[in-house]
């Protein structure tokens, strides 16, 4: 929390403590990157502070592993595995950290709940919807399945540039609250000057007429232009492909759209402060880093471009990088030159 990679745990404790106050029972659950076990979420809860946040205000820490395939009507995906205590719920609210974000551009209280999905059944989505706009039109069915009953964003201290996890800490002391999920992400772009129309999963909700114009909305509480500041995309300006992208993908035939993406996109470069550690070999919906000689390896020839080795890795030694900075051949079927059978 300290580097706002995650929500602060006094926004946690606060609104616990709230909702304790008026009689509820208050469950914190998530479902971190990686195995979904009991040990790593006693190392999130832990680490991220929620821990003791729990000790403090009553409020009870989640550590059944169970989930379930639950059907939806979805324009994108039509099941989602969720885990228990968001289906056991009567409530649900989601509370997120204001951030930018390699493959979203920005993650806020529609991405956070991405973490209903257990462990690595989030790389199994990665590899099925492993197009942008797919991915993010994922990202808006599943916030129509779980329907949060109030959503949250702790901007008092976000993240700006490469983000989710590897960006730099900036004080914007803010924190938004709403109903509407999707509108409450509109307002925070504003506030951090992040143009709505290059967030694919606010498009996506426009499209539906699931977000009004900031214009239509009512704005409570302080006044918007006290915060309002400005972030860094977590890939710089000009080169962020995803408006690009959803252009691209709804204009181009299949063929010339896979050529276009790999010429913009960029790729996941692993840098010498590798420790060779493995969690960006557990997490890659493709399964295609290897460890050799202490070093993540990745295949780029089956690379989707889905960033969750640069989200995962602790020590933030994965860069998102141009192609011609990689120094591989990507002839087809092949790395540096040499045949390859993986897939």
């Amino acid at each position: 929390p300290d580097r706002a990679v995650t929500t602060h745990p006094s926004v946690i404790s606060a609104l616990a403590s709230e909702f304790i106050a008026a009689g509820a029972e208050v469950t914190i659950a998530d479902s971190p990157a990686g195995i979904y076990n009991a040990a790593s979420l006693e190392k999130v809860y832990s680490i991220s502070g929620m821990r003791r946040v729990a000790e403090d205000t009553g409020a009870k820490l989640n550590f059944s592993t169970g989930h379930r395939r639950i059907g939806c009507d979805g324009e994108k995906a039509k099941e989602f595995n969720i885990i228990t205590p968001v289906l056991e719920a009567d409530f649900i609210i989601s509370v997120a950290k204001l951030k930018t974000h390699g493959l979203a551009y920005y993650t806020g209280a529609v991405k956070n709940l991405f973490g209903c999905v257990p462990g690595l059944d989030k790389a199994a989505m990665h590899s099925k919807f492993y197009n942008k706009t797919d991915f993010n039109g994922m990202l808006v069915d599943l916030c129509e399945l779980i329907k949060p009953g109030f959503s949250v964003v702790d901007g008092v201290y976000g993240m700006e540039g490469p983000g989710p996890s590897a960006g730099r800490s900036k004080k914007v002391g803010v924190i938004g609250g709403a109903i509407n999920p999707y509108l409450l992400d509109l307002v925070m772009c504003k506030v951090i000057s992040l143009p709505s129309s290059l967030v694919p999963v606010l498009e996506c909700a426009k499209s539906r007429k699931l977000v009004p114009e900031l214009e239509e909305a009512e704005l409570l509480g302080d006044s918007l232009k006290e915060f309002v500041t400005r972030f860094e995309p977590a890939i710089q300006a000009g080169r962020s492909p995803t408006a690009v992208s959803f252009l691209i993908h709804h204009l181009m035939p299949k063929s010339i759209e896979k050529r276009i993406k790999e010429a913009i996109s960029p790729w996941p470069k692993v840098m010498d402060k590798c420790i060779g550690c493995g969690k960006c070999m557990e997490i890659c919906p493709r399964q295609i880093i290897s460890i050799e000689n202490k070093r993540a390896t990745p295949d780029y020839s089956g690379c989707i471009r889905c960033y969750c080795c640069h989200e995962v890795c602790p020590v933030q030694a994965i860069e998102l990088v141009k192609k011609k900075r990689l120094g591989h051949s990507f002839e087809e079927g092949t790395e540096n030159g040499k045949d390859n059978n993986k897939s």
